[in-house]
């Protein structure tokens, strides 16, 4: 039997099967919502017709969030960002939010499914570890931005990820080389054979990214300030063809590539003075690799990569990584990642009493919050040292010897 709604805004009906259908119309076609009871259906029915009347209502679509996400990867993310960044999004679409989101239509997709879907890929699994702070808002930035471009294409009324949380992670602790065991990795890559392993000293003494690393050329250096400059960065990538898809790897065609890029931020661009001892070292280096290239029958070039290859290309990182495992095992290390020397330098950094707004700078960090949040477990330690400087700055003509007055309070007659 047929419930008419009033001022013929919409009708209800159940169907044969028990359940309940409503019908509304919009621009001459007529529309239909499913429900399991008379009320779910009229709060649907009713949503409808206040969208159509504020002018807010969109046209249900067969879109899901797996399509597009696709869509919005190929047709927004694709031209506009660097390859880098396209194949970490077009990881986070594949490997999270398709598995766990994909099959829901776009237009249902709600905040209680986003909140479900971070709360699991923060606490992970069995199977699988949680992510870290930091992929999960790399994720939630990304999703965000596929979401506004749903809003703004008018395939939703709002962004459902408005009011999402990101649950709270326990970070995972950085490795930091103890004074005793950087001594022993200064002293195998110094003694090392092999000439790039120079590398590894001058990552300890500046806190330069692998990437980083390998991208300096000689041209980098400024000989009157003794400092070099972070232009560039090296990283081997899956490529993508034309059309924003992942190339599979196949009998003669490469899956990966070498790719010299810009670094990733403005305040990843910058200029590190050097100490006079390190700024001699790196000298003493650079005479070596002019003598070899002699030796080699080649012309030495300034705009030859400073850690290059014997063909003076830049090196693949996971050559690189191979190298600094060698020298590792020469100074009886193990378990540290090259990214350790970094953490190691700016640790050291800190408790040397470098300014931390200074440190932040020389490692690129765009605030020092993100210095502080990182490396702030190093500054309790050195209270104490940084309080006993103010010592000389503190005068006092106070005689402990003198005579005490008591001042005596005079209370007021009562009124």
């Amino acid at each position: 039997m047929s419930k008419k709604k009033a001022n013929g805004e919409g009708s209800i009906s159940k169907r044969a099967d028990g359940r309940y259908m409503g019908r509304y119309t919009v621009n001459g076609k007529r529309k239909t919502v499913y429900g399991a009871t008379h009320e779910e259906v009229r709060q649907k029915l009713n949503e409808k017709l206040n969208d159509i009347a504020k002018g807010t209502y969109i046209e249900p679509g067969k879109d899901t969030v797996a399509s597009w996400l696709r869509e919005w990867l190929i047709t927004y993310a694709f031209p506009t960002v660097k390859q880098s960044t396209y194949v970490s999004y077009e990881g986070y679409v594949r490997n999270h939010l398709t598995p766990e989101l994909g099959e829901i239509k776009l237009i249902s997709l709600s905040m209680e499914q986003i909140q479900r879907f971070f709360n699991k890929k923060a606490a992970g699994t069995k199977k699988e570890k949680g992510l870290s702070p930091k992929t999960l808002k790399n994720i939630y930035n990304m999703f965000n931005s596929a979401l506004c471009q749903a809003v703004i294409n008018n395939k939703l009324i709002r962004n459902p990820l408005l009011g999402v949380k990101l649950p709270k992670v326990t970070k995972a602790e950085i490795t930091v080389l103890e004074p005793a065991e950087q001594s022993a990795l200064h002293t195998a890559a110094e003694s090392s054979p092999e000439l790039q392993a120079f590398g590894i000293i001058f990552t300890l003494n500046t806190g330069v990214r692998l990437g980083e690393l390998i991208g300096f050329r000689w041209s980098d250096l400024n000989y009157r300030k003794h400092s070099i400059r972070v232009n560039r960065t090296v990283g081997r990538l899956p490529k993508v063809d034309e059309e924003g898809n992942l190339i599979e790897r196949t009998n003669g065609v490469k899956s990966t590539e070498i790719v010299v890029r810009t670094p990733k931020s403005i305040s990843s661009r910058r200029e590190i003075p050097l100490f006079d001892e390190l700024w001699d070292g790196l000298l003493n280096y650079r005479q070596k690799v002019i003598e070899m290239t002699d030796a080699l029958g080649m012309k030495f070039d300034e705009n030859q990569y400073i850690f290059s290859n014997a063909f003076g290309k830049p090196y693949d990182p996971r050559v690189y990584e191979d190298l600094f495992k060698r020298i590792l095992k020469a100074a009886g290390l193990k378990g540290i990642n090259f990214h350790a020397l970094r953490h190691t330098f700016a640790t050291r950094a800190l408790e040397a009493g470098m300014d931390v707004k200074v440190l932040s700078s020389i490692l690129g960090h765009a605030q020092a919050s993100t210095t502080l949040n990182l490396y702030g477990h190093t500054l309790p330690d050195h209270k104490r040292a940084s309080m006993e400087k103010m010592s000389g700055y503190y005068t006092s003509s106070f005689d402990t010897n003198s005579d005490i007055v008591l001042i005596e309070e005079k209370v007021p007659d009562a009124v």
